[in-house]
């Protein structure tokens, strides 16, 4: 039986997308179209590497969710919210132009900041704008309930990029998906210090959520500065500080007395650091 002559804008747009991806990256579409969750395409970054001399072979690097559209332009995202909210890869928004085949894309970058700060949304959209970076405080409002969140412009991928223009585009959003999967784990594990920038810009949100969960955060950051001491004991005492570790013992001693019950992690390599310290003499 023929098949309907009918156009079907959706579809073509994520096969353009696919394409375009596909240069840089391992593409995949998890859902089919009346599943739609609000994420089109499922892509991981890959780098060609040669290897065994001729061969090249393509290794994965970061991973992230996209979304295709087909016009610039606001957004309700409502339907998406869920998703959002558990999705624990970057996410970007792609817009097609199938004039000149090109994809180009824009990074919710500011969505973990955005949930910390305000909280969970009841309602949601989402705007691409044409500004490569945004201060935290343009990035996303609360405007009569409903939230709204600026999506930065990032890069641009088009049918003639040649090897070195994708090269260049793989590294920005290899770059850009660090920090942005940095900043998502980082609300996951509920410390709430979240990186800005690549200059070393930090935002720090305290809050219901920070106020419940800094001291654990401090008590564990203890931690692992006496493992790295017990280390720097072990294998290069020479660049083991006594005066450092007395710091922090006092630190210790100080949280101790002040809390009393802290986390029996912290207790034993202390403890165990001590007592190899007092074995030394």
């Amino acid at each position: 039986m023929p098949q309907l002559a009918r156009t079907r804008p959706g579809w073509e747009n994520e096969h353009l997308a696919t394409y375009l991806l596909s240069q840089i990256a391992f593409v995949a579409n998890p859902i089919t179209v009346a599943d739609d969750i609000g994420f089109d395409l499922l892509c991981t970054l890959f780098e060609p590497r040669s290897v065994e001399g001729s061969k090249t072979l393509l290794f994965p690097l970061r991973s992230f969710a996209i979304q295709i559209k087909s016009r610039n332009a606001r957004f309700r995202a409502d339907p998406m919210i869920e998703y959002l909210k558990r999705l624990e890869l970057p996410f970007f928004l792609g817009v097609i132009d199938r004039s000149d085949l090109s994809l180009s894309i824009y990074s919710g970058e500011f969505l973990p900041i955005m949930l910390t700060h305000l909280g969970p949304p009841s309602q949601l959209g989402l705007r691409p704008v044409q500004q490569r970076t945004l201060s935290v405080g343009d990035a996303y409002e609360l405007r009569r309930g409903t939230h709204e969140l600026k999506l930065p412009y990032v890069l641009q991928l088009t049918a003639g990029d040649d090897a070195s223009t994708r090269n260049e585009n793989r590294k920005a959003l290899s770059d850009l998906c660090s920090r942005m999967h940095a900043n998502i784990s980082t609300r996951v594990s509920k410390e709430y210090i979240y990186q800005l920038d690549d200059r070393g810009s930090y935002q720090i949100q305290a809050g219901p959520g920070s106020v419940t969960t800094f001291r654990r955060n401090l008590y564990l950051r203890l931690a692992e500065v006496f493992y790295n001491l017990e280390w720097l004991l072990e294998n290069r005492p020479m660049e083991f500080d006594q005066s450092e570790y007395e710091l922090y013992d006092d630190l210790y001693e100080s949280l101790s007395t002040m809390h009393g019950d802290l986390p029996d992690v912290l207790h034993t390599i202390r403890g165990r650091l001590r007592n190899r310290l007092a074995a030394t003499g």
